[in-house]
């Protein structure tokens, strides 16, 4: 037969195991958020990246961004 004094330290410990558990359940959840939320920031940027290379790299003429093109030229640096 077990004593009382076994049984109290059986349910501590389920209990602090119960509470570890809650606690990991709780931390993961908070760090699958902050990273569909990094995810939804680095998307964000990703487009807005390639929308930016897009226009530089795209030749329309004499728009403000070929004379910046024009100016900021490493061929125009170097030549």
């Amino acid at each position: 037969m077990k004593t009382m004094q076994e049984l109290s330290s059986n349910t501590d410990l389920a209990l602090r195991f119960r509470n570890y558990v809650i606690l990991l359940d709780r931390l993961m959840r908070e760090v699958e958020e902050e990273l569909q939320q990094n995810q939804s920031v680095r998307n964000e940027w990703s487009e807005w990246h390639s929308n930016w290379k897009n226009a530089w790299l795209t030749p329309t003429g004499n728009s403000p961004s070929s004379n910046l093109k024009e100016r900021f030229s490493v061929k125009r640096r170097l030549g």
